[in-house]
């Protein structure tokens, strides 16, 4: 069901109807741009949301039998962008590099070990690990590839911040949820365990991946896309480069992904061709949402 993760009392019921033995946490507003615009509501999801589900969860984790409570765990996802932007000297982030956020959405994901919550409960996982971007169907058209997908089949211009060459990490979302469960299983409680594919791309370089190969590749799909490329004013704040160093997951729990990033984006750009009907439909929904927001704060 879809619910608001603020609303305490349904938090709650989800938890005593369910009896969960984990809770995974990736509910979160993401995209920075809107964050820089208005940061009201991700202040609201990505912090009070955050609280809300980590005292539910307390307070349901008490209910229960010593076995259980031993056996649950609460995972939380964060983003790389906590960390800031590397240096560039700097190799890749680890699971100690001090965090230096920038925009608003960033300084909300930070990890759960800085929100009030009690942390001498027993099996009450404060893991949480970091990605950036994740390759797969069903992203919103608001986010990168999908938003390139959608405007290169439009003969639109594809906007890119800047040089263009802004540096991601990028993860299969297969990967990443294989990842997710080798954490819940194996994972040590109140680790911190880093996620990637060690796929660093510059975002200018998509055009050259956003084109799909083989006889899959429409006639209207595969054509060159590069003139459609707009360079545009850059974002404030926008960090140069990220990158993960995912060793300790690999070392201690035996993760790696099984897609690098031609395949993945591969995969993901076949997905979005064959349904480019729900691709238009949302991007629809969400111009009207925004559209509606922007009325109903009288900024417009």
């Amino acid at each position: 069901m879809q619910g608001d993760i603020c609303d305490s009392e349904l938090v709650a019921s989800l938890l005593r109807e369910h009896r969960p033995r984990a809770v995974v946490h990736f509910a979160a507003e993401s995209h920075v741009d809107r964050s820089i615009a208005d940061p009201r509501a991700f202040i609201r999801t990505n912090v009070e949301g955050t609280f809300n589900l980590l005292q539910q969860s307390r307070l349901y984790w008490a209910e229960l039998d010593d076995r259980s409570k031993n056996a649950f765990r609460f995972l939380h996802v964060s983003t790389d962008e906590v960390y800031g932007s590397l240096g560039a000297e700097d190799p890749a982030f680890s699971e100690t590099t001090p965090m230096r956020p920038i925009a608003p959405m960033r300084h909300q994901k930070r990890p759960p070990t800085i929100l009030p919550v009690p942390t001498s409960i027993p099996g009450l996982a404060r893991s949480h690990h970091q990605l950036f971007q994740q390759l797969r169907p069903f992203q919103f058209p608001e986010k990168l590839i999908p938003l390139v997908i959608l405007n290169a089949l439009e003969r639109k211009a594809l906007p890119v911040y800047g040089d263009g060459m802004n540096v991601r990490d990028w993860l299969f979302v297969e990967d990443h949820c294989a990842a997710i469960r080798t954490v819940l299983e194996h994972g040590r409680i109140g680790e911190t365990y880093n996620m990637a594919a060690t796929a660093s791309e510059p975002i200018s370089m998509c055009d050259d991946h956003l084109r799909p190969r083989g006889r899959d590749a429409s006639s209207a799909a595969s054509a060159p896309r590069r003139n459609l490329i707009t360079f545009v004013k850059d974002r404030p704040g926008h960090d140069r480069r990220y990158a993960i160093d995912a060793s300790k997951i690999s070392q201690e729990l035996g993760w790696k992904p099984a897609e690098q990033f031609e395949g993945g984006l591969r995969k993901t750009v076949a997905w979005y061709l064959a349904n480019t009907a729900w691709l238009k439909r949302e991007n629809r929904r969400i111009s009207r949402l925004d559209l509606e927001e922007l009325l109903g704060r009288g900024n417009i």
